[in-house]
């Protein structure tokens, strides 16, 4: 069956190169196994908020630096936006959760200290 796939695939590529065109297999061309992604880290931000926005189709989180700088009477706060699709966004809130519940476990997670005050207040 392969090989009538390659030979259906062969004729097909004759065909378009009669015509001047070419075929792009664009699976074939990004397809790679895990070991050979590397990811390149461009830009570094820091962010203490986030404000996260969603649409039919997408989920979109603004990253902030606060409390911003003041300039012309107006506090401009940097941030960078990353859009991503709901499955995207579902894997990232799940990631999120189990690593902060890693870190909760093992004692090592900064609490607010109204936080710290009142969870100490309502174990008293």
């Amino acid at each position: 069956m392969d090989t009538e796939k390659n030979k259906d695939s062969n004729k097909e590529e004759e065909v378009l190169e009669k015509k001047g065109l070419i075929k792009i297999d664009l699976q074939k061309m990004y397809s790679f196994e895990s070991k050979d992604l590397v990811p390149d880290i461009t830009i570094v931000r820091y962010s203490n908020f986030a404000y996260i926005q969603t649409t039919a189709r997408d989920v979109y989180i603004d990253f902030l630096e606060m409390p911003g700088i003041k300039k012309d009477g107006k506090v401009l706060a940097n941030g960078t936006r990353i859009y991503m699709s709901h499955v995207a966004a579902q894997r990232l809130a799940e990631a999120l959760s189990g690593v902060l519940e890693q870190v909760h476990s093992r004692g090592e997670m900064e609490i607010y200290k109204q936080e710290k005050e009142k969870a100490e207040k309502e174990s008293s």
